[in-house]
């Protein structure tokens, strides 16, 4: 970070501490929940006939949720990005090109460290971890994928360090932002084989079973060395909804121990995911390449007494970059003390979007291992950026140097009848939009655009047990 942007980010929390102090009712405290690898529709809540996630349900019923929340890109580093700037990828600049959130772009975290809130982070995902620059603004980062004396191995997700972490900002009278993200349902997907029974009871082959866990990421499959049929969907879905039954377990053990503490009715509490995945969808598995609501439909629920309507579900489009903005407004904060792209759902003048945005750049990890293990593989069929401009009724989905698709999402809600090559107004005039979003986007040259490099070999270990790297 230069001398100039340190000084900058000083002079900024200065200014908003000078106007906070001990904790008052506008400022409750904030718990942020990312649930990684979350399609909408995976959770009952949405409409799934399993029941997987009924605290999450019951979150919902208590606050409002976002029946068309979306994220800014189909993985992690990205939206993740998004939810802390309030910004779209071509702005905050953290891509599959750089690998890395700048430092010079402010964070949720910095703005309201700097407002007096005490702020912890618990991350699963090793795509934000303190190397890549997600711990600006955070007093404690904790990345639970690595081995710390004195902290059970089986503490998934960081659970049982947040609730410490809690009690004792509750014991000092301290605001917090207190930031997790849940990575259980990412593959390899290998559930608690008992809850996997309960939701699913039926026979299956145990061996197809135990080899479909095995599977990481989408590469195989898409090199064509990992044939899959429609039964391996079938126990691959399984096996998904199982492990996101039991990150729900831990969303609830932790909603649980706010209740416990009588502290749940004055946080604000904010549950989403930062994308999605494909389980068979569009012939696909994984999550990345793809920009179909199977990977950018996200869940969104906020739950706050004081401000947020309870059993409310609202169907205007929303956006990751929303979050941050939304939360700041509840914090007794403007929003644009976060200058971005989003706008506070709060704002009872705010003009609901027409339409949202999601952006990929050059999938230079999944190219790198694609060469490393499929040297066969043809990687100029991926190597290109992507773009989604979708409407309530209408998606695009724009590819560098290849064919567009173009849905109408009114008749055709699964996204299967390419309309690309049939010209109409409505196509038209969403390419004209997506062409001035894209101008307007255009990266300016304010951040540095160096690809990162990680030396973190606990991190990049992680990163090969998940399928992204070689």
């Amino acid at each position: 970070m230069s001398s100039t942007r340190s000084l900058f980010k000083l002079l900024f929390a200065a200014l908003l501490l000078s106007c906070s102090g001990s904790q008052t009712p506008s400022q409750p405290n904030v718990l942020l929940v990312v649930l990684d690898t979350h399609r909408a529709d995976v959770l009952s809540a949405y409409g799934n006939s399993v029941a997987t996630t009924p605290h999450f349900d019951r979150l919902a019923q208590e606050g409002t949720r976002f029946e068309s929340a979306f994220s800014t890109d189909f993985w992690t580093l990205p939206g993740h990005a998004s939810l802390f700037t309030g910004l779209y990828p071509s702005r905050h600049g953290a891509t599959s090109e750089t690998n890395a959130l700048a430092e010079q772009v402010n964070t949720l975290a910095e703005v309201l460290q700097g407002a007096g809130y005490r702020t912890g982070a618990f991350v699963s995902n090793p795509w934000i971890s303190a190397e890549r620059g997600f711990a600006q603004g955070f007093d404690t980062f904790e990345e639970t994928w690595k081995r710390r004396p004195g902290v059970a191995l089986e503490d998934a997700g960081g659970i049982q360090l947040s609730q410490a972490w809690i009690a004792t900002r509750i014991e000092r009278h301290e605001p917090f932002l207190v930031f997790l993200n849940l990575n259980d349902a990412h593959m390899p997907y290998t559930p608690d084989p008992q809850v996997l029974h309960r939701l699913h009871p039926g026979p299956r082959s145990a061996d197809r079973r135990g080899h479909l866990q095995t599977i990481t990421s989408m590469w195989p499959y898409l090199a064509g060395a990992e044939p899959l049929g429609e039964t391996d969907f079938e126990i691959l879905r399984e096996l998904y909804e199982a492990e996101v039954a039991m990150t729900d377990q831990l969303l609830g053990a932790l909603l649980s121990h706010l209740r416990d503490l009588g502290i749940l009715d004055e946080t604000v509490v904010v549950v989403t995911a930062d994308h999605g995945e494909n389980i068979g969808d569009h012939g696909q598995i994984d999550h990345l390449l793809s920009f179909y609501d199977s990977t950018v439909r996200i869940p969104l629920a906020l739950r706050y007494p004081p401000r947020i309507p309870a059993g409310q579900v609202l169907e205007e489009l929303v956006s990751l970059v929303d979050i941050a903005p939304t939360i700041l407004d509840l914090c007794g904060l403007a929003p644009e003390a976060l200058p971005g792209s989003g706008q506070s759902l709060l704002d009872p003048k705010r003009v609901p979007h027409r339409f949202v945005i999601a952006e990929n750049d050059r999938p230079l990890n999944g190219i790198q291992l694609l060469e490393a293990a499929f040297p066969d593989f043809d990687t100029a069929t991926i190597d290109g950026r992507m773009r989604m401009i979708r409407t309530p009724r209408y998606k695009l989905i724009w590819r560098e140097d290849a064919p567009s698709e173009f849905y109408d999402l009114a008749v055709d809600p699964g996204e299967l009848k390419n309309l690309a090559e049939t010209p109409s107004a409505a196509q038209a005039a969403l390419r004209r939009d997506l062409e001035a979003w894209m101008k307007q986007s255009a990266r300016q040259g304010d951040l540095p655009f160096e690809r990162f490099e990680s030396e973190d070999s606990a991190s990049l270990e992680r990163l090969r047990t998940l399928g992204y790297i070689e």
